[in-house]
């Protein structure tokens, strides 16, 4: 047992602890810990230089330790207490002071901006590293002005957006450091911003856009300096000569020059308002790019900013938002003289928003891109040169990206067909948004592919109620019946692809289309609806080539390359594009790959419906090649994508404003697709598309999509995926019915109302348990009893009532004469118990006129060639009954004299014919047909090849025929 410790020499009473003999405290080893006093408390031993912390000064509440409630702020303010928080205070501002001086030794001194280094153009190559296609430039357009030469709507707006508590604050906002410094914990870009305008001049002039501790605490350090060396009028005008605003235009006098043409004391507000919406993203929101709308938004948007933080009022924000911004803009092309101008401008977005634009536009970088200058000097040409065939059907524009799938590499862009055209040409088709038509097609189906369906697979093309007023036409307004998805995909019918996409789910295509590359589904299934399966949802012609290079390369996804190495100014390599850096994703299976490519590369089934002629430019003679087409409604977007192993192309042509155009994509933009794959792939090896193992080969019913049965009337045999599993036939079985009613054939039944069925399953592609059943199957069960088959599976259990066993049929009777060479056959007709609709005539056998009719007595005349001809009639009414009448022999007897009247060259006449069809020849291939009398022909001899000479050469080159006879010469 420890030894006993001394009494407390507190007069302070002591509280004991409800034990009263030592020998009930637990034991201690330690020989430092604890001491007990003679009442019982606990007393701690002082061991430490920090003893007296622990030094009871007042009375404790029971349980050993407890100080009680009502003397907490005493211990709290106590000298020991104070003199703690002393001592960690200084801790603190000792440990501050050694981080600042740690960070501020190698930061540039702020007493010396002006004297820092200039800047290094960055310079972008081909994909060789020969070719420069540009140099982007930093300082190069730059101009210093005083504070007092900026005009003060420049100074609000750009405070008004950057920074309101700018005159207010100091060199930083707790709020927005502590956003960035959680922005770098959890790599969360959005959780940046909120930097002061005093933190953005030191980035934007002193440092990086790199996002790390080191880069933030540097930033913090110069900030603090330059607020007590620097007014902050000093600080804004530094900071408004500094800011890029776009492309080489750096400081606001500069992006005054550039935009409006006029210096910046100037500038309207609402060219204020403007220009103070561009440093944040200048690249993005340029006038002259693709986002005018996102810029005239973010434009009100600082008015409203202006107003809120009282600067302008109400009515001046007003005035300057109707202000029509981009009339006044100067024409401004800086690509005028680059070599793929809208690939470049491009790539520096890009980089822009990887590195920031100040690294880009003075960091001395040299990116060597993915660009393949021949293949892009082919896609010019090829754009260029159709450029006029896209007119005349009703077109301005086209655009061209290709890439290589096995690579990721983006090998040639033309957005728009010439950079210099004034008032579109610096647009970029190629990474807008633009609904793709039925070129989204081969996405849905690979949706579906990943189920229990394949390329042989049957779907019923058909009019079909979608739900909500939805149904869609096929292009050529007709209805195909019984298709295969290799059919209906290859020959782009739209019902087949709502219903696939409707079977392999809205929910389940966006993923897929999201796996495969393309960004812009952004809505929710509901939103889009089933119309997504015929390009309703807008796309990016760079996505569309990225997902088709998912199918051209197995299924496998790569990113989109547009750089392969870029190095700093010093030489290191900051970034590669490589085999090993850009390893390929599995994101589709390899069979389903094969299946579309399998389908898109059919020449046969694209062109076995007549939608597509089979001579049409998706082929490229005997290299096999996938494609498809897509046009938007009122033909405003025609699309070809197509693919080899080895490149992805795609092309777009239309109006930038949407206008309608007068053709579709197959005569509009598949040219020059075919003409730029041509020159591409010219003098490169004829590839095969990879066959994916487990592939196999199923056979079934054309009509019915399952198992061929003993009564199967039609097999079809295609590839399907391993897990494919064929659905078994219902058990089947034949029955006679009445054509008439649908029901049961009985004894009584007409002969020619019988119909034999069979009563293999044709339903819905879809379960009967699924919602939309009755909507699709009554169409379906229509096709069913056109082709035979009972509708369902199911085989009548009604019998034919229609028909009764004592029911009268019509009757008929006929008489015959004969004039010369025509027969007039007269027939006279009974009703029945149905009323009579059709009465067919014959001759020798043959029906030679048939006649729908009512009537009692039917009345014809047959010209025939002399002989014995023998004639009877049958007669039917709409209950199927029918009846023959009697035959009747005719004697055609003697050979007529026919005369050939030719007067010099003038005309010439028959005789000897008063009824039948006369055909006056000439040895040139002319013939001219009389079909009353009196037959006579005018003029013959103007007829081309006569070669009159006279009436002595009549008889050698002219001739009739008399009822198809034998030639009468004049």
């Amino acid at each position: 047992m420890a030894k006993q410790a001394k009494p407390h020499k507190s007069k302070r009473r002591v509280i004991r602890t409800g034990a009263s003999s030592s020998a009930n405290m637990p034991r201690s080893t330690s020989k430092s810990s604890r001491k007990i006093s003679s009442t019982g408390a606990l007393v701690k031993k002082k061991t430490g230089v920090f003893s007296w912390i622990w030094t009871p000064a007042v009375p404790r509440a029971k349980g050993i330790g407890k100080v009680a409630p009502k003397h907490v702020f005493k211990v709290l303010t106590s000298k020991k207490a104070l003199k703690l928080y002393a001592i960690g205070i200084l801790s603190f501002i000792l440990a501050i002071a050694a981080i600042f001086a740690w960070f501020a030794k190698d930061l540039p001194s702020p007493n010396k901006i002006n004297a820092l280094a200039s800047a290094q153009t960055t310079k972008l190559y081909d994909r060789t590293g020969e070719h420069l296609l540009v140099e982007i430039y930093g300082d190069k357009n730059r101009s210093l002005i005083e504070y007092n030469q900026m005009p003060q709507c420049i100074k609000d707006a750009t405070v008004a957006l950057e920074d309101k508590d700018f005159y207010n604050q100091g060199a930083f906002s707790p709020k927005g450091l502590v956003r960035a410094f959680s922005g770098i914990i959890f790599r969360d870009s959005s959780r940046g911003g909120g930097s002061t305008i005093t933190q953005q001049y030191v980035k934007n002039a002193l440092l990086t856009n790199e996002r790390s501790y080191n880069r933030k605490i540097k930033e913090l350090i110069l900030s603090i300096e330059i607020e007590q060396l620097y007014k902050k009028d000093d600080i804004l005008k530094l900071y408004l000569n500094e800011i890029p605003y776009g492309s080489t235009a750096y400081g606001v006098q500069a992006g005054s020059k550039q935009f409006f043409g006029v210096d910046a004391k100037d500038l309207t507000l609402s060219q204020c308002a403007m220009l103070a919406s561009l440093p944040q993203a200048p690249s993005y929101y340029s006038p002259y790019g693709n986002h005018k709308d996102a810029l005239l938004i973010k434009k009100d948007h600082v008015l409203d900013l202006m107003v809120e933080q009282k600067h302008v009022t109400q009515a001046q924000a007003d005035d300057a938002k109707k202000v029509d911004i981009l009339a006044q803009l100067k024409p401004y092309n800086p690509y005028a003289n680059v070599t793929a101008p809208h690939y470049v401008q491009y790539v520096r977005e890009l980089l822009e928003d990887k590195y920031g634009v100040k690294r880009v536009n003075e960091g001395g970088l040299k990116v060597i891109t993915s660009l393949d200058l021949g293949k892009q000097r082919i896609a010019e040409d090829a754009v260029a040169s159709n450029i006029n065939s896209v007119r005349s059907f009703g077109g301005s524009n086209a655009a061209l990206t290709a890439a290589d799938p096995k690579t990721g590499e983006v090998l040639a862009m033309v957005g728009s067909y010439d950079y210099n055209q004034p008032e579109f040409g610096s647009y970029n088709v190629a990474v807008a948004r633009r609904q793709p038509g039925s070129s989204i097609k081969p996405l849905v189906y690979t949706n579906l592919f990943k189920k229990n369906w394949g390329p042989g697979s049957t779907l019923y093309d058909v009019q079909t109620d979608f739900g909500g007023g939805y149904k869609p036409q096929n292009y050529t307004r007709r209805f195909y019946g019984v298709q295969s998805a290799r059919t209906a995909l290859s020959s782009s019918l739209n019902i087949p692809a709502v219903k696939s996409l409707y079977i392999g789910g809205i929910n389940e295509f966006l993923g897929t289309a999201k796996d495969m590359g393309i960004t812009t589904f952004d809505r929710s299934a509901d939103e889009y609806g089933l119309s997504l399966a015929l390009g309703a949802g807008e796309v990016k012609m760079v996505d569309m080539a990225n997902a088709f290079s998912v199918l051209a390369d197995s299924g496998q996804k790569r990113n989109q390359v547009y750089w392969t190495k870029i190095t700093d100014s010093s030489g290191k390599v900051i970034d590669q594009a490589n085999a090993e850096t850009n390893k390929p994703k599995q994101v589709i299976d390899a069979q389903v790959a094969t299946e579309i490519s399998s389908i898109l590369s059919d020449n046969n089934a694209r062109c076995s419906l007549g939608v597509f002629t089979c001579n049409n430019p998706l082929t490229l003679g005997n290299r096999p090649v996938a494609a498809k087409t897509g046009t938007t409604e009122d033909y405003k977007d025609a699309w070809t994508m197509g693919y080899t192993p080895s490149i992805v192309t795609a092309v777009w042509a239309g109006n930038n404003d949407n206008k309608p155009m007068t053709q579709a994509a197959s005569i509009v933009s598949a040219p020059i697709w075919n003409k730029f794959m041509k020159g591409a792939l010219d003098g490169t090896p004829v590839e095969q598309f990879a066959q994916a193992p487990g592939l196999k080969q199923v056979t079934l019913d054309v009509n019915t999509g399952k198992t061929p049965t003993q009564n199967t009337k039609k097999t079809r045999t295609d590839i399907f995926a391993s897990w494919y599993s064929l659905v078994k036939a219902d058990a089947t079985q034949k029955a006679t019915i009445d054509s008439v009613t649908g029901k049961l054939a009985t004894d009584c039944t007409p002969p020619d109302a019988k119909k034999e069925i069979t009563g293999a399953s044709i339903t819905a592609e879809i379960p009967p348990t699924d919602p939309s059943f009755n909507r699709w199957n009554p169409p379906v069960t229509a096709l069913a009893r056109s082709l035979g088959y009972d509708a369902g599976g199911v085989i009548p259990v009604d019998k034919d009532d229609l028909h009764q066993c004592g029911d009268t049929p019509p009757a008929i009777s006929i008489s015959a004469s004969a004039v010369s060479t025509t027969v007039t056959v007269t027939a006279n007709i009974v009703g029945g118990r149905f009323p009579v609709n059709r009465v067919d005539f014959y001759r020798d056998g043959t029906v030679f006129s048939s006649q729908a009719t009512g009537s009692s007595v039917v009345t014809i005349t047959d010209v025939v060639s002399p002989g014995v001809h023998s004639y009877f009639a049958k007669v039917y009414d709409s209950g199927l009954y029918n009846a023959q009448s009697n035959s009747q022999s005719v004697n055609v007897s003697g050979a007529v004299s026919y005369t050939l009247n030719c007067t010099g060259a003038a005309s010439c006449t028959l005789s000897g014919l008063s009824s039948g069809t006369a055909i006056l020849y000439n040895t040139g291939g002319q013939s001219k047909t009389d079909s009353t009398a009196p037959y006579a022909w005018s003029n013959p001899a103007t007829w081309p090849g006569s070669n009159w000479n006279g009436l002595s050469g009549i008889a050698s080159n002219i001739y009739v025929k008399v009822n198809g006879g034998t030639p009468v010469y004049p």
